[in-house]
């Protein structure tokens, strides 16, 4: 937000090295291996948006949050981001796990750094499809006195794995109405 109560979002609907999904999926998990590579993107997109900012509206950005949200496979991304660990580094404010907790993407990248209990984890899943089975049996496991983590468990006749990843921003609540 500016100092002119702007606002910029950035969504980034592939990974920085996929062309037009046409990369395979499995390629995800192995995006953020090397040691501050996720930490080194992140910085320099925000490099770019602050001279976007200053070069359209003659102001920095000024206050950056940073939220992720993963639909898919994108939760391997995620938790490649964590376990290299500049996601720590960078400690988002928000990670949203878009139908995305299946295999241990969800334990492994909570081992590593989401269980900060700064940062707020929200899970989209539908109901009875694998992630939902994986984060149920993932909440089990650390216990219900959790306070950082919520599940939001859909209905399937109304959602599609498609449909959830294309409302998953709105679904997860991160942005204020309006913003």
């Amino acid at each position: 937000v500016s100092s002119e109560n702007h606002s910029v979002a950035v969504a980034i609907p592939e990974l920085p090295w996929s062309n037009n999904t046409r990369t395979k999926c499995s390629r995800q998990g192995k995006v953020w291996k090397k040691p501050g590579s996720f930490e080194n993107y992140v910085n320099e997109v925000k490099e770019r948006l602050d001279v976007w900012s200053i070069m359209k509206h003659k102001m920095p950005l000024g206050n950056v949050r940073i939220v992720l949200v993963g639909h898919s496979a994108g939760g391997s991304a995620i938790m490649s981001a964590s376990e290299e660990g500049s996601l720590c580094k960078i400690k988002p404010e928000v990670v949203v796990w878009s139908d995305a907790s299946y295999a241990s993407w969800l334990p492994r990248a909570w081992a590593s750094c989401l269980k900060d209990p700064d940062i707020e984890v929200r899970v989209l899943v539908r109901k009875w499809d694998k992630p939902h089975h994986r984060a149920k049996k993932f909440l089990r496991k650390i216990g219900k006195n959790v306070e950082n983590i919520s599940v939001d468990i859909l209905e399937r006749k109304s959602w599609t794995h498609g449909r959830i990843g294309n409302s998953a921003i709105w679904l997860s609540g991160i942005f204020e109405p309006g913003c």
